[in-house]
């Protein structure tokens, strides 16, 4: 993977209407493919990968990473150099001696902790320079992508997962496409928001009536144009309906799947308060109803665990944000 790649369009899509005053006098299909090449724009716009995230996504798939490697990458980047030294040192790890080196900071926090702190950084990196509009907030998205990449990673550490090397990536994108809907479709955005919160629907209902498309789909294909794992793709895509990629996986899994994995996580992070608050209205935290999530949804007996290791985790981290 050496760069963002765009989000394909259909071959007949491209080039085939020139854009009108307002979407509101299109049919519902050219409506569709002009906010196709919209949201294209904007992926058009993200900057390319840098080494050190493709190093990390690399390792994914079982790529063989040595810690000086990766200290050597780590230290070519000044700004993620001094974030690591940060946390590393930070009250969260309960260092007694200052740390000042950064092979010193890879091998204290470990490759899991480390991959898992440098993906959410640099992957938030890459859409810092796009323009969003209020209510949309980026520090919240990103602070939410954090809080379920941080509980699906824990979430997979506690089952059979399909794919547990996947999770914590799953987790930090499975909202992707929300952020491509604000920032290439400010209008339509904004009738979503205005919809949901006046109950007119769910999100994912809200979505495809104004746009013809749901978050999770983009997300799925934008994933896919950056060739990520076909499990990863597969749980952003369902994850707000995990019963039904069961249903179109032709050979049986060997575990829990992705999409449940991060149904779960984003349902526990929403039950802390830990959401995109412009889509989804206020919710009052609530640490013991996540403590009924986790136990409802299959996870009674390492509930509390869970939920202690993130806590700790989130705080590390929450301040890069």
């Amino acid at each position: 993977m050496k760069k963002v790649e765009p989000m394909p369009l259909a071959q007949k899509e491209i080039g085939k209407i020139p854009p009108p005053a307002t979407a509101a006098v299109m049919t519902a299909e050219n409506r569709q493919i002009l906010f196709r090449q919209k949201l294209q724009r904007v992926l058009n716009n993200l900057p390319p990968f840098s080494p050190i995230l493709n190093r990390l996504i690399g390792s994914l798939a079982s790529e063989d990473v040595r810690f000086s490697d990766l200290a050597s990458l780590i230290e070519k980047d000044t700004v993620l150099s001094g974030h690591v030294l940060r946390l590393v040192n930070s009250a969260a790890m309960a260092r007694r001696s200052r740390i000042n080196s950064i092979s010193h900071a890879v091998s204290v926090l470990g490759l899991v902790r480390l991959r898992n702190f440098l993906l959410s950084l640099s992957i938030a990196r890459l859409w810092q320079s796009t323009k969003t509009i209020p209510p949309w907030s980026m520090a919240q998205f990103n602070l939410h992508g954090a809080a379920v990449a941080l509980l699906s990673d824990l979430l997979a550490q506690n089952c059979k997962c399909q794919y547990p090397e996947g999770a914590f990536l799953s987790g930090l994108l499975h909202d992707y496409g929300k952020l491509l809907i604000a920032a290439a479709l400010p209008e339509q955005f904004t009738e979503i928001v205005k919809m949901v919160l006046e109950g007119k629907g769910t999100q994912i209902e809200c979505e495809r009536e104004i746009t013809g498309f749901t978050h999770p789909e983009l997300s799925a294909m934008t994933l896919k144009a950056w060739h990520l794992p076909e499990d990863i793709v597969r749980g952003v895509e369902f994850h707000h309906m995990p019963d039904e990629e069961e249903k179109v996986l032709v050979e049986p899994q060997n575990g829990i799947l992705l999409s449940r994995i991060v149904f779960v996580a984003d349902s526990v992070a929403r039950d802390l308060g830990l959401h995109v608050a412009a889509l989804e209205g206020p919710i009052e935290p609530s640490r013991d109803q996540a403590l009924q999530t986790l136990e409802a949804l299959g996870f009674s007996e390492s509930a509390s665990s869970i939920l202690e290791a993130f806590e700790v985790e989130y705080e590390a981290i929450r301040a890069f944000f």
